[in-house]
């Protein structure tokens, strides 16, 4: 009886790749949704912190897409500068379920001047609103 046991556990060592296979699917799913929930957490968090911040017109000066790992949805993340007694760079993200809907929101608000929120006793530290990007894209014409 022992030996027909410990070769049940060998069969089972030898054969891992079937067992921890889906594991690993599952896990990178998990994982990669659980880094959405914890970046949009971040976002909405800082963004109520700087309630209380003075504000200072900035340029969004640039724009990128990539895709997010594990995941159907693109990431489109926009860089702004802004001036407090040097000039500054910030940057803000915004998730999309399609591509071309993450390509049309850099193009149209590339180059726009906006309301950054800043630290007062860090100035490099800075917040773009979500309140403020909704704004521009509401005003912004649709091309296409």
């Amino acid at each position: 009886m022992t030996a027909d046991l410990s070769h049940q556990w060998a069969y089972w060592f030898h054969h891992a790749s079937l067992w921890i296979l889906p594991f690993k699917y599952v896990f990178g799913f998990v994982a990669a949704w659980g880094a959405i929930y914890l970046r949009r957490w971040r976002k909405s968090r800082s963004e109520e912190s700087a309630q209380g911040w003075p504000s200072v017109e900035g340029n969004i000066s640039d724009g990128k897409v990539k895709p997010i790992p594990h995941t159907s949805r693109y990431l489109a993340s926009l860089e702004y500068t802004y001036f407090v007694e040097e000039y500054r760079l910030g940057e803000y993200t915004h998730e999309f379920s399609k591509k071309s809907d993450a390509d049309d929101f850099v193009r149209q608000l590339k180059g726009k001047r906006v309301h950054i929120r800043y630290n007062p006793s860090n100035p490099d530290k800075s917040v773009l609103e979500q309140s403020v990007i909704e704004q521009l894209v509401l005003l912004a014409p649709r091309f296409g």
